[in-house]
């Protein structure tokens, strides 16, 4: 292919090195958001990571931006060699570490490590067309005000596809090959528009097209790659995987149990969780006999519903879960439907974004009598209306005045920033509105062993919103001793509550609880609940919470 005689027109240079710098903008952004969110949850240090790695990134384009000083030569075959590099580069980036994380723990150096090249890369863009594109400028001040920009409209371009279209649609691996097609793409139109001025046109179009081809190639292998190194980071085979907007979720299943895991953190497991969710629904539900109208927070597996529709007295549920991905598969997958014993049937879920409200339609559950003096009685009788909402619970109590015989919370641990805001003082004094003078709260509440200043601080929090909080424990063999709350609001006194337990003797059908054993779960051995230490209660403006969680699971409480 012969060089063009003549160069192309400055008009049509300075649209492409515009347009560049747009997309670039954009890439340099989402690259940071990918690598973070990944070293986000590999390493599930809630914002920790997030913060560090484009920190380190903003740091490696500071170093890149002064590396440009010292290329020399032609700028425009160091551009387009660049673009094609940092496309590699970032494109495998995401597969790289992700498979490295299932086989050593050296991922972290190869995170930051990529992290910093991608940053210094990034760095160099901008001088560099800074550099090109002056010749083609009235002044230095309109250059520079055409190239910067250029490159922040092209960041909010870039952070707005992020969040509303690549996480909805792509995993974070395909992102990224997205991220480095892009940049390869840029490449190869300069490489044609620019072609006047190379000097070594068909070597530049033979690493373009190999690299192109490239990432094609893992674009098309990245969901085989990412299965193979997710199932080394499990024991059993995985069944389900899927990235939603919120979180990663996978559900394991070897030869005796199910195993569902978010962000690569156990949820549950089949062969001990009814343990955990007949402590968590029965002591408030068996305490409000007439209890007609419950809520309940997260829960969106399935489980915790399927333990409140045992109770005949309950006419109406309200479910809300952030992520319509968890209810979607506790609705749909066989082991889970069996599991949850099919709590969702029926039920048919309009989703309309996590922002709003998504209701299900109003439908009718029926169970067996289980009071019946008959033991061969038969009958069905209504049980409940069960209603979905997908919406953060933070919003959802904010937003809605209603009234429930007994608020269930069935939330993650408070690992995160997020999640910590959802156990707080704030929280619970607006969650307080939702419940009737004579309603139960119950929580779950960490370890009460493994993480005792976590569990302390939850239970002073709800003392300080304004609620009785009622600590209670028991083995949950996945997780060790763990630890819940009933709370209330009336003036019912603890011991009253108590006697209130012990008087209980008929329950419905469960596999682990019974009426004599439920009143010894609030009975802790000694000095199980006692600390030296000052226990402060959490608020969204003072997350102490998630301090505490971090150093009680990583050093034991003091």
């Amino acid at each position: 292919m012969k060089k063009p005689a003549q160069p192309p027109p400055a008009s049509i240079i300075k649209l492409v090195l515009v347009l560049s710098m747009i997309f670039m903008g954009a890439c340099g952004l989402v690259y940071e958001y990918v690598l973070s969110v990944l070293g986000n949850y590999l390493m599930g240090t809630s914002y920790e990571e997030i913060f560090i790695i484009i920190g380190v990134m903003m740091f490696a384009m500071g170093i890149g931006s002064l590396v440009q000083r010292i290329v020399a030569g032609n700028l425009f075959e160091k551009f387009l060699l660049l673009e094609v590099l940092l496309g590699l580069l970032g494109g495998f980036s995401a597969t790289i570490v992700y498979m490295l994380f299932a086989v050593t723990p050296a991922y972290k150096v190869i995170l930051y490590c990529i992290a910093l090249s991608i940053g210094v890369m990034i760095g160099m863009e901008i001088p560099l067309l800074i550099r090109i594109n002056q010749e083609y400028s009235e002044s230095l001040r309109v250059n520079l005000s055409e190239i910067l920009c250029m490159d922040y409209i092209g960041s909010l371009i870039g952070a707005l596809l992020f969040t509303y279209v690549l996480l909805t649609h792509f995993t974070l691996a395909k992102i990224s090959f997205v991220l480095g097609l892009t940049n390869i793409l840029i490449g190869l139109v300069s490489l044609f528009v620019f072609r006047y001025f190379l000097d070594r046109f068909g070597l530049l179009l033979l690493v373009t097209l190999v690299s192109l081809g490239s990432i094609c190639f893992g674009f098309y292998k990245s969901a085989d790659w990412s299965r193979w190194a997710e199932q080394k980071y499990y024991n059993d085979p995985i069944v389900f995987s899927e990235t939603t907007p919120y979180q990663h979720l996978t559900l394991t299943k070897g030869r005796r149990e199910i195993n569902f895991f978010i962000n690569g953190h156990l949820q549950f497991s089949s062969s001990d969780e009814y343990i955990y969710h007949e402590l968590l629904v029965f002591p408030p539900l068996v305490l409000s006999a007439t209890a007609e109208k419950i809520l309940i927070l997260g829960g969106g597996d399935g489980l915790a519903l399927r333990e409140v529709l045992k109770f005949p007295s309950v006419r109406r549920v309200d479910l809300v879960d952030l992520d319509p991905g968890v209810i979607a598969l506790a609705s749909h997958q066989p082991d889970l439907i069996h599991l949850n014993q099919a709590s969702f049937s029926d039920a048919r879920v309009r989703i309309h974004g996590s922002t709003g409200v998504s209701l299900g339609e109003t439908i009718e559950v029926v169970t067996r009598n289980w009071r019946s003096e008959f033991a061969l009685d038969s009958r069905l009788e209504p049980v409940a209306e069960v209603n979905l909402y997908l919406i953060d619970a933070d919003l959802f109590v904010r937003t809605f005045d209603d009234l429930y015989d007994c608020i269930i919370i069935d939330l993650p641990d408070p690992s995160t920033l997020e999640l910590a805001k959802l156990y707080s003082f704030d929280f619970y004094r607006l969650l307080i509105n939702n419940l009737k003078p004579e309603g139960f709260l119950s929580l779950q509440a960490t370890s009460p062993f493994y993480s005792k200043n976590t569990f302390l601080s939850i239970g002073k929090t709800l003392r300080e919103a304004g609620l009785k909080a009622l600590p209670y424990h028991e083995n949950v063999p996945s997780f060790g001793e763990w630890g819940w709350y009933l709370c209330w609001r009336h003036d019912l006194t603890a011991a009253q509550i108590r006697k209130k337990l012990d008087s209980i003797t008929d329950f419905p059908t469960t596999q682990f609880l019974t009426p004599r054993l439920l009143p010894t779960c609030f009975i802790f051995p000694k000095n199980m609940l006692q600390t030296e230490k000052e226990i402060n209660f959490n608020s969204k403006m003072n997350p102490v919470l998630w301090a505490y969680y971090r150093n009680d699971w990583k050093y034991g409480p003091d």
